[in-house]
């Protein structure tokens, strides 16, 4: 069992190359830019201590106002990322480094739909096992494809679960291996996956098929959909800045 405190790192700092250029983290969804959706569930996890958010040279400044008028009072720092996902995790990690966390979950600031629970459930994981990864399992069967196209091999399905965020280590852990894999993290995608690559086992955690990744204009729309569903959001559709 790990215990001590839990800290976070929110990531904010990717590009809008699927996005048409249109930055999808300031992006308005409902009463508040996308990024304050994941930021607010982090501020209501009794969990979480601290968080801090990684973001781009171009939006520091822009994030930062953000962070102040949401009121956001867990959010300790903002802190520019690196050229990759790992590279962005790397630098709210050596944020955190000096903080005296046991563990630090990391989540994408794109997944506005995550909740309170969800964090729960995967603190509560790493606690009893030392790494935990949100996850669903696939409803789908999984193929692995050669390069050509041609089937290789078909996964059993009952052992295929799709990764999600918040993904949670162990401070150390998590720091030291990306410190050490400093030259080729832009190979891993996933941020547990830098802990499996050293051989530190990870499990998985249930979450919610609804925490969505926002990646593509139409990913936003359909968040934009699904928040004006929400009692309290009339106009959750319409937004400010013109980004529809």
């Amino acid at each position: 069992m790990t215990a001590g405190p839990v800290d976070a790192v929110v990531l904010a700092a990717g590009g809008a190359t699927r996005m048409g250029g249109q930055d999808k983290l300031l992006a308005s969804l409902g009463d508040a830019p996308l990024i304050v959706w994941s930021l607010r569930a982090f501020e209501e996890a009794p969990e979480i201590r601290h968080v801090v958010v990684t973001t781009s040279p171009a939006n520091r400044d822009h994030l930062a106002d953000v962070v102040r008028a949401a009121r956001l009072t867990k959010v300790t720092r903002v802190v520019l990322g690196g050229a990759s996902r790992a590279g962005s995790v790397l630098c709210g990690l050596e944020a955190l480094a000096d903080g005296g966390a046991a563990l630090v979950a990391i989540h994408d600031g794109a997944r506005p739909f995550v909740t309170p629970d969800i964090i729960a459930r995967g603190v509560r994981a790493a606690r009893a096992h030392g790494a935990a990864v949100a996850a669903v399992p696939s409803v789908d069967t999984v193929k692995l494809v050669t390069r050509e196209g041609r089937v290789d091999r078909t996964l059993p399905r009952d052992q295929v679960w799709l990764a999600q965020t918040p993904q949670i280590g162990p401070l150390d852990a998590l720091l030291q291996a990306h410190r050490r894999n400093r030259d080729r993290l832009a190979d891993f995608t996933d941020d547990v996956a830098v802990l499996e690559h050293e051989g530190v086992p990870v499990h998985v955690f249930e979450s919610d098929a609804g925490n969505v990744k926002i990646t593509r204009p139409a990913d936003l729309r359909a968040a934009r959909a699904r928040v004006a569903a929400m009692p309290g959001y009339p106009d959750a559709m319409t937004d400010p800045g013109g980004q529809q």
